[in-house]
């Protein structure tokens, strides 16, 4: 059950970076069907990823005892950088694959974390293809359409966001720095 997830779930996942099969689809079932479908098998797939999900107590390498004090800081950086592909943000503008760089750095925080097989198999899976997919955006030539990166929550401006962040809380009290401010 497990590996038929991985297989369901990263297949799946795979389709819109081979634009032909992807266009196969999309002409032969229409673009709802399409994303209904691929939210379906991706769903199905996941689910049979957790309920699959079994650890094993055979373990291929040792834990190290830094990569579990460390590992909750650098897992801050990958969830920025996951979320940041589906918004408009700087981030998107300076990273060409931002989603891709986070799941490889969430996806090695746990390969140094769980060293069993099934931990191994699935989040080498991810790894894997966190640089597949990159590497096939490359070939691709996909780019970024990011014109006027921006933070709004809807219909707020950032305007009180960039106020907020022109403040730096010293010892003595809030200092405003103008060249910050938005």
């Amino acid at each position: 059950m497990f590996e038929i997830g991985i297989v369901t779930f990263f297949g799946v996942h795979l389709i819109p970076f081979f634009t032909s099969v992807r266009n196969y689809f999309l002409n032969r079932v229409g673009e709802n069907l399409y994303k209904s479908i691929f939210s379906l098998l991706s769903l199905t797939g996941l689910f049979l990823l957790i309920f699959g999900y079994q650890s094993s107590s055979t373990y291929y390498y040792p834990i190290k005892g830094t990569a579990y004090s460390y590992s909750k800081y650098i897992m801050l950086i990958s969830f920025p950088l996951i979320i940041a592909a589906n918004m408009q943000t700087y981030m998107r503008k300076v990273l060409r694959h931002p989603m891709s760089i986070g799941l490889g750095i969430w996806a090695t925080m746990h390969l140094f974390v769980n060293p069993d097989s099934a931990s191994i198999i699935l989040f080498g899976s991810f790894l894997i293809y966190s640089i597949v997919s990159a590497f096939l955006s490359e070939l691709r030539g996909s780019k970024t359409s990011v014109s006027n990166p921006k933070l709004s929550l809807r219909g707020f401006t950032t305007r009180p966001v960039c106020i907020a962040s022109s403040f730096i809380n010293k010892t003595q009290g809030i200092v405003v720095i103008p060249e910050l401010a938005c």
